[in-house]
């Protein structure tokens, strides 16, 4: 998974469902990040930090399972779509986890 990829994706689908308007908007209300977020990555080439993909998942976490309550079948429909897109966020978390605990196994067996 592109790590950027997830954040574009969820940016998409909450500007199509007029949720947010910029990306600015959508960094400081879905990432708990200030505005210049992902310009402030690019220019120090830098990645997302798991933090922001965990404030990511648990907000779409939460509005999937609000959404999944409901009787109308396009709010179940967007449900989904946040549920999918917290998985991505969740495998990314996973990942760097194990990374990490793996890697500190190698350096105590040297």
């Amino acid at each position: 998974m592109d790590k950027i990829n997830v954040f574009e994706q969820t940016y998409r689908l909450l500007k199509d469902l007029s949720v947010v308007d910029t990306k600015a908007e959508f960094c400081k209300t879905w990432l708990g990040r200030n505005e210049g977020y992902f310009r402030g990555l690019r220019y120090k080439n830098k990645q997302p930090s798991t933090q922001t993909f965990a404030v990511l998942s648990n907000k779409l976490r939460h509005y999937s399972n609000l959404l999944q309550q409901t009787n109308n079948t396009h709010s179940k429909k967007i449900a989904a779509q946040f549920a999918s897109l917290s998985n991505q966020c969740d495998k990314y978390i996973n990942r760097k986890a194990k990374d990490t605990w793996l890697r500190l196994m190698d350096t105590s067996n040297d």
